[in-house]
């Protein structure tokens, strides 16, 4: 099965931020990964959920599920966490989350259908803007998708638009809210707005230009063993999975070219393989259960 087109969308925008803004590979191997939960550390409940709004911008993710869920973070360029719970150390610290009341979300939902900026599909072109954008909603059964991108390539097969002042102005009024939800939205609409770490139960791993043949044991064993990785460039692995899999790579004695909450990942260069690879793991969101 190939991957989702707003997964694939998301995966090559964090691809093309992390290439431009990521500090090179420390020279010893880590011995904890930023944000990876420890073993033992039980994933947050429900692990699945049906997402209505997701508002996905260079540098933070705000998404709302229908139990009434707010998961979001705002992260630095290298991909760590600028909102952390109270108590907790901000290196370690990955996504967090508040729950709107159910009524709260429908009001939300409301407000957000009536800048009419969701009404179909968009591609948008962003002349003046800088960044990209990955919005969803949902419309019943559906989720519609708005993307964007800054001065988009003329090469690319599906056109993109420049957005009307109408749509411009829905881009700004959402910007305001993800920035500070707590704020924006009034007390009424929270259930709880007490900020709580996200513990994800999955992660995505997935792999650019090439998959990495022939990595030093026990790293190529243990990639081995996920083979749609292979076919599709994309896999859901459990967060035990994912530790397994990076544990591997300690071992086989390679580091990290980022190792961010957001993002970790692995540059094969100079690992003797015939083409480049960059293999990087990101916490999977509740609604992330495939590519």
């Amino acid at each position: 099965m190939r991957p989702r087109l707003g997964l694939v969308f998301a995966l090559f925008a964090l691809s093309v931020l992390a290439f431009t803004l990521a500090v090179a590979a420390a020279g010893s191997v880590p011995r904890h990964f930023r944000g990876f939960p420890p073993k033992g550390v039980k994933a947050s409940t429900p692990t699945t959920g049906r997402l209505l709004i997701g508002f996905t911008t260079a540098g933070i993710t705000w998404k709302v599920y229908a139990d009434g869920r707010v998961i979001w973070q705002r992260w630095t360029p290298s991909g760590d966490a600028t909102v952390v719970p109270q108590g907790a150390r901000r290196l370690d610290t990955g996504f967090v989350q508040q729950r709107l009341t159910l009524q709260g979300v429908r009001v939300l939902r409301s407000k957000v259908l009536a800048t009419g900026l969701f009404e179909h599909n968009l591609r948008l072109a962003f002349r003046k803007r800088h960044g990209w954008v990955l919005h969803r909603v949902r419309r019943g059964d559906r989720l519609v998708t708005v993307s964007g991108v800054p001065s988009p390539d003329p090469s690319w097969k599906e056109p993109f638009t420049n957005p009307t002042p109408a749509q411009t102005r829905a881009l700004a009024w959402i910007e305001n809210l993800v920035a500070d939800p707590a704020r924006s939205l009034p007390t009424s609409a929270w259930a709880d707005r007490h900020l709580r770490a996200f513990v994800p139960a999955r992660y995505l791993v997935a792999f650019d230009r090439s998959y990495p043949e022939k990595l030093p044991s026990p790293a190529g064993n243990a990639l081995a063993k996920y083979k749609p990785l292979k076919r599709h460039a994309c896999q859901i692995l459990g967060t035990g999975q994912a530790r397994a899999l990076l544990q591997a790579f300690i071992t086989a004695g390679i580091s990290p070219s980022e190792n961010h909450a957001e993002t970790i990942a692995f540059d094969f260069a100079g690992l003797g393989l015939r083409e480049p690879s960059w293999l990087h793991l990101h916490p999977a969101l509740p609604e992330d259960v495939r590519c």
